[in-house]
């Protein structure tokens, strides 16, 4: 899910600057939505464009920028990491956090059943004609926990601040305040190399609005270094402190091989302060990633996964840990309804290529009213 320069391109897992388009629609008896959709394309492996066609990255300026598979490079010191593995907090102002084996985000606790006495023993029964004492009065029940747990969402906010996709976000947030919203923000493929006031402002307007704010860093699919990427992670805390509170990994490797690279740096993240990471192969990955990001986007193509494409051994797992980002998709209710079985986070977009991810669908709110 590549990104735009002060939020203009896109999103994508190909190469960097370039985002990918592969994939078809779900359909067929196992779609989760409607059946009518055309039966999805599998995703290959990763490799650079693995997911389809590229489209060339657009600046801020609308000039387009070359494509590079390693990203950009930051060279900033980053702050002296303190111990890693701080806990993953939640999606939302005050969510909690989906760890990789917690439950699905937004789950509300259960009230507990008021609890009977037991008959002390050597009690006889009383015959059959007697009459029944009157029962002592039972304390009262607790209140019904409310119905249905809110799903959560996570938005590729590409867009600049001062773009309306941000209010877009900001008033279906307000309109559905039981739904976790999470915005991947991306000045310029990364934090930039200075403090962006509209970007400071803008942030800030999210984060009041309870939506959770996480920063964009490149990773080349295992390729760009271990100490470019920390110094991406350390620029987005120098520069948005207390603003930004999680790194949106993109161009995730989905090679077992690669597991160590990026538990090392979703534990330099942690060790920062920025407590939430997510993974974007934008396809399946190996299961050996579970718990080392704490959540992986595992589906970004054109059109609605099956539901066999969500299946096989996620089930094994939280829904929390995973989410969905299809794009060249109306709304589909039942789509939501059912993929959140096997999901924590569904995002759904109706733009597509060359750029789905420089907008903001019109359907948004419905969209959080459908995970309500």
């Amino acid at each position: 899910m590549q990104s735009s320069i002060r939020g203009v391109a896109a999103l994508s897992v190909g190469l960097f600057l370039v985002w990918s388009c592969g994939g078809g629609g779900g359909g067929g008896e196992g779609d989760l939505g409607d059946p009518s959709n055309t039966a999805n394309t599998a995703n290959t492996a990763n490799v650079a464009g693995s997911n389809g066609a590229a489209a060339g990255q657009k600046s801020a300026g609308g000039a387009s920028a070359s494509s590079s598979a390693a990203g950009a490079a930051g060279t900033a010191p980053g702050a002296a990491a303190t111990a890693p593995g701080a806990e993953a907090t939640a999606p939302g102002a005050s969510d909690s956090a989906p760890a990789a084996t917690g439950t699905a985000p937004g789950a509300t606790e259960t009230a507990p059943a008021v609890a009977g006495t037991a008959p002390a023993a050597g009690t006889t029964a009383p015959a059959a004609a007697t009459t029944a004492a009157p029962a002592a009065t039972a304390a009262p029940a607790a209140a019904a926990a409310p119905a249905g747990n809110p799903g959560a969402t996570i938005v590729p906010l590409y867009t600049h601040p001062t773009d309306p996709s941000w209010n877009t976000v900001i008033a279906a947030k307000a309109a559905h305040p039981r739904v976790g919203v999470v915005a991947v923000v991306n000045p310029a493929n990364g934090p930039g190399g200075a403090v962006d006031a509209a970007y400071a402002s803008g942030i800030a307007r999210l984060t009041a609005a309870g939506i959770r704010v996480v920063g964009y860093v490149a990773t080349g699919y295992a390729v760009n270094s271990p100490a470019a990427v920390k110094a991406d992670i350390d620029r987005w805390k120098a520069f948005y402190p207390g603003q930004i509170t999680g790194i949106f990994f993109d161009e995730q490797s989905n090679r077992a091989g690669d597991v160590p690279y990026y538990r090392d740096l979703s534990q330099h993240a942690k060790s920062q302060g920025l407590s939430f990471t997510i993974g974007n192969p934008g396809t399946d990955t190996s299961e050996s990633f579970v718990g080392a990001l704490d959540v992986m986007l595992i589906y970004e193509s054109a059109g609605l996964p099956s539901a066999e494409r969500l299946a096989g051994w996620h089930a094994n797992h939280a829904a929390s840990n995973f989410g969905v980002i299809p794009y060249a998709t109306s709304l589909d209710a039942a789509f939501v309804k059912n993929a959140r079985q096997r999901v924590g986070y569904i995002y759904l977009q109706n733009d597509t290529l060359p750029n789905p991810w420089d907008s903001v669908p019109g359907y948004f709110a419905d969209l959080l009213a459908a995970l309500e």
